[in-house]
């Protein structure tokens, strides 16, 4: 198997994983143990990932052009977005968990140290949706620039 194939491989594989575990984790925290803010940066989580996925699979389809170049900047913004988002809010769940643990860790309820990991799997997701947007955007201008002109 080509080392190209297997690296592609492995991005689809855990961008799979991430939207699964991520869209779990919200249907988990969120009515079982009513853990909202948990519930919701897994949610956004997932749905990154598979924002994620399908700029993979779109690359892998050879399905942007010049034309789509737009759609790529405007993804890479996004993860930007969320990255700034899942930041800060990693950083005030923290401080919020910080003044408020006095019985220890705890799973039912809410609990601010479990949505501080959800906050840095947005944020991971966030940043993953940014580098390759940036990296497949590289790919598409350094193709476009070496095309051959047809007359």
């Amino acid at each position: 198997m080509p080392r190209f194939l297997g690296n592609f491989t492995c991005k689809i594989v855990f961008a799979v994983i991430g939207m699964v575990v991520g869209l779990s984790a919200a249907g988990c925290f969120g009515p079982v143990l009513q853990n909202p803010d948990a519930a919701g940066f897994g949610l956004l989580s997932g749905i990154v990932a598979g924002i994620t996925l399908a700029v993979h699979v779109m690359h892998r389809r050879r399905r942007w052009s010049l034309d789509s170049d737009g759609s790529l900047i405007a993804l890479q913004y996004t993860g930007v977005v969320i990255q700034m988002l899942s930041a800060a809010a990693f950083i005030v769940y923290m401080v919020l968990g910080c003044l408020t643990a006095k019985d220890g860790f705890h799973v039912y309820g809410r609990n601010y140290f479990l949505t501080c990991v959800w906050c840095f799997m947005s944020w991971k997701w966030g940043f993953l949706l940014f580098l390759y947007c940036r990296r497949y955007r590289k790919e598409l201008t350094m193709e476009e620039d070496y095309a051959p002109i047809q007359e």
